[in-house]
């Protein structure tokens, strides 16, 4: 107890009275340390969406050593934070009492970048060692140093404004501005679009940890401001229905077959919850799932907010089908319900790393872009184009098809929302300038080809006659 209080930051505020001793346990992390740094030194190829590369920098064996006897207060251990993390190499990875935890989970939720959980809000601090270099490559901030403050909630105007009044309202000029922010007007390039935010209620622990009694409770406060009149109207935005939006308890999700789960699939905003192993969805999502959970969908079936799935409120919101790249007005309508949330609701906030949550990429302002592009010419040459992403800090995913890929922002911390909104669509418009520009040229040079064998014909008739 002496030791623990000695080597956590924070003692026993954020850390259990204990230390890890049991040989089992420690044996288990040691394997599985074994295998992250095999990973890094070359058990899988290095590539920008390589997870094992990412953790196995950032967890050397002087910071395991250091963090593998920590416990957190809601009595979680490293191996509560790096599971997801070797969830490829399946039951035979270690031989313990985890056994399940190592099942291959075929849909969690995971960053291109990493394959970790935060268990509860004390992991950033007890195994601060890991999530702190672990964090600032993520979101490319700062490698060195304190840590800059996080920006408050700025979804319309830019951080060198500071005036209390642009702070409080909104003004059309500026709204319609930001709306007409469209990466794709004639609809050639991006497919799909949709827009995250998430947010933690400060007096709750995270999902994962929740009795069945603040599940309840969770689900209580938030739906209640959901479909509370002010915030349904905006919710209610782009809809001919009557209602403003329908919540749906996850077990109807669930079912088999659901229409709803269908509907939110084919709209994508349907998260990836469904087709876990029997424990891992436990390990994932605690002992009382999919009970005290759910989604409360638009009628205009744009936007769904769940509840208390590893996040408190998790709001999605997709572009229009006919305009896919119309960024600008999904964030509005984004932007609108969450400024109002935040302002009638009291959410988990670091000083540091922003707004908390589950999922170490998406702390901070939390807003996360994902759109699916097509890049006829550029997908030619995959590395090419993922070096184009990440010097311009995009995350880059393969999909099915060939031609097209999923491009998101990897900074959310440190930044306000407005200018994650600005730096993905300035990133994005930059590599399809590249994309026309290319495209261009490969016509050009057809162009000169045809011709050029049009000539030759005709020569050839010449000579003939």
């Amino acid at each position: 107890c002496a030791r623990s209080r000695k080597t956590v930051p924070g003692g026993d505020t954020y850390s259990a009275r204990r230390d890890i001793t049991e040989p089992e346990t420690l044996a288990t992390l040691e394997r599985c340390f074994r295998l992250l740094i095999g990973v890094r030194h070359g058990t899988t190829p290095k590539s920008a969406g390589n997870s094992g590369t990412l953790i196995g920098r950032c967890l050397k064996r002087p910071v395991f050593d250091r963090i593998k006897h920590r416990v957190t207060r809601m009595d979680h251990n490293l191996f509560d934070v790096i599971w997801p993390a070797l969830k490829k190499y399946g039951n035979s990875a270690c031989n313990s009492k985890a056994g399940s935890a190592y099942s291959v989970v075929s849909n969690v939720d995971e960053h291109e970048s990493v394959s970790v959980v935060a268990p509860d809000y004390e992991s950033y601090i007890v195994f601060a060692d890991f999530f702190d270099p672990l964090i600032r490559d993520i979101h490319c901030v700062t490698a060195s140093g304190d840590l800059p403050d996080h920006p408050p909630p700025r979804f319309f105007y830019n951080e060198n404004d500071d005036s209390e009044e642009n702070a409080d309202t909104l003004d059309e000029v500026t709204v319609s501005a930001i709306e007409a922010y469209d990466l794709d007007p004639p609809a050639k390039y991006v497919q799909a679009a949709v827009i995250e935010c998430c947010r933690n209620l400060e007096s709750y622990t995270l999902p994962l940890t929740l009795t069945v009694n603040q599940l309840e409770e969770v689900e209580r406060e938030i739906t209640s401001e959901l479909m509370s009149q002010e915030i349904s109207a905006m919710v209610a935005e782009g809809s001919s229905e009557d209602e403003a939006g329908t919540y749906f308890t996850l077990s109807e999700i669930l079912d088999q077959p659901s229409p709803i789960r269908a509907q939110l699939a084919a709209a994508g905003l349907l998260l990836p919850i469904t087709d876990l192993e029997v424990h891992d969805d436990k390990r994932l999502h605690g002992k009382h799932w999919p009970y005290g959970r759910g989604v409360y969908v638009a009628s205009a079936g744009d936007l769904a907010a769940w509840v208390n799935v590893q996040d408190h409120l998790r709001v999605i919101c997709r572009t229009s089908e006919n305009r896919p790249g119309s960024i600008g007005r999904g964030y509005v309508r984004l932007a609108k319900v969450m400024t109002m949330l935040d302002e009638r609701m009291k959410f988990k906030r670091d000083k540091k790393l922003g707004f908390l949550g589950a999922r170490p990429y998406a702390i901070g302002n939390t807003l996360r872009f994902n759109a699916i592009i097509r890049f006829p010419e550029l997908s030619k040459e995959f590395d090419h184009l993922k070096h184009l992403c990440v010097v311009r800090g995009l995350s880059i995913q393969e999909t099915a098809k060939r031609d097209m890929v999923r491009i998101g922002n990897q900074q959310s911390l440190s930044i306000t929302e407005l200018q994650t909104l600005q730096d993905f669509s300035r990133a994005v418009l930059n590599i399809l300038a590249l994309e026309k520009e290319l495209s261009i040229n490969n016509s050009l040079k057809i162009a000169t080809l045809i011709a050029g064998i049009f000539r030759k014909r005709n020569s050839a008739k010449r000579f003939q006659n």
